[in-house]
């Protein structure tokens, strides 16, 4: 009786009357805090199918086994870091009960609990947003009855958004020119790269983040749909199957082509999750005084800067279709006129970029 590892997964294996029975735990090395939980839920499975016992109930399993349960079937999804760290976060904040005793006193007590934590109430809806989509999937499988999150009321978030200005593009980017080169860690030697491919196409962090040398297509992006925010289903680029089309300007394609990552990726990062980047952009906020700075303000500086200098369609339509059939249907001065508005956008950047650095020269 115990466990031991196949590869990378955890196995279990233990012996009643005399038959001996293996299951495979579902568990990565890595993720050893959650064994103990998980080998409960499957020594119970395999005591009521040895002497012919009803399987568990549902909503008997507990929150930490269906947990390690559901971080398995999330485990290739792009944030599976940041819910395996969130869940861990809720699995220290209350008590590891059967999946049909939490109500909403408990939710009630967690949501306490994460303020206390100093979390912004934005941050705590992501958390219970999480939850949901736990319990959902428990339903589902028959782990559990009913949803506790169901009638949770999120709070209003702050829903503005801006561009930011030219001069404060111009600080960022001295900051992140220093940063590149003197980098304390992997993020900081790219971030200026990434800062200025964001500016220059309107792209998601997540998208740079696990950007793809065969995506690149010369001078569009051809993402699958399901590496994008979207995560609809039909990934690939076969027949009938959808994609995601970015175009291009001579600036962005430069700065994909300078990369030197040794693998399949154009960026060469260590962690490949968005939160990586968080202490560099807490940093750049106070080095370039930008108090509201976050990545997400590069694409509606790009969305914006396309909008006022070209229509909303083609604004729309730079920020990624969703049909790749559409696109390559488009007609020859669209794409022209695409490809005009964010080459105007990239010699915008440019001149931003030399003007900073004259005006540090002058200084100097």
């Amino acid at each position: 009786m115990g466990t031991y590892l196949r590869g990378r997964v955890y196995h279990y294996k233990r012996m009643i009357d005399g038959r001996t029975y293996y299951r495979s735990l579902k568990i990565h090395k890595g993720q050893e805090p959650l064994l103990s939980g998980r080998i409960k839920q499957v020594d119970d499975e395999m005591t009521a199918a040895h002497f012919g016992l009803p399987a568990p109930t549902r909503g008997s399993i507990r929150f930490s086994q269906y947990a390690a349960s559901y971080i398995e079937q999330k485990r290739h999804n792009k944030s599976a870091y940041q819910l395996r760290h969130r869940l861990g976060i809720i699995g220290d904040l209350w008590a590891d009960l059967p999946l049909g005793q939490y109500g909403s006193a408990h939710v009630r007590e967690l949501e306490a609990a994460l303020f206390e934590r100093k979390l912004k109430p934005a941050t705590v809806n992501r958390y219970m947003e999480l939850l949901r989509n736990l319990w959902n999937c428990a339903i589902e499988d028959g782990a559990a009855a009913v949803n506790p999150i169901r009638s949770y009321q999120p709070f209003a978030e702050d829903g503005t958004r801006r561009a930011l200005s030219d001069n404060e593009i111009g600080r960022i980017i001295e900051v992140t020119r220093r940063m590149a080169e003197k980098p304390m860690n992997g993020v900081q030697a790219v971030f200026l790269d990434m800062a200025l491919l964001s500016l220059a196409t309107g792209m998601r962090l997540g998208l740079i983040v696990n950007l793809r040398r065969e995506y690149v297509q010369g001078d569009m992006l051809v993402v699958p749909i399901t590496q994008t925010k979207s995560k609809r289903r039909g990934a690939g680029m076969g027949h009938g199957e959808k994609a995601k089309v970015i175009v291009l300007s001579p600036l962005a394609q430069e700065i994909i082509g300078r990369q030197a990552s040794k693998d399949e990726y154009v960026f060469p990062m260590r962690w490949r999750d968005s939160n990586a980047i968080g202490l560099t952009v807490k940093l750049i906020r106070k080095e370039a005084n930008v108090p509201d700075f976050t990545f997400h303000q590069f694409r509606h500086t790009a969305s914006t800067f396309v909008g006022e200098h070209s229509s909303l369609a083609v604004a729309k339509a730079i920020l990624g279709h969703a049909d790749l059939k559409t696109t390559l249907r488009y007609t020859h001065p669209g794409l022209a006129e695409q490809r005009a508005s964010v080459a105007k956008l990239g010699t915008h950047l440019e001149d931003i970029v030399r003007n900073r650095l004259k005006t540090k020269a002058d200084r100097e």
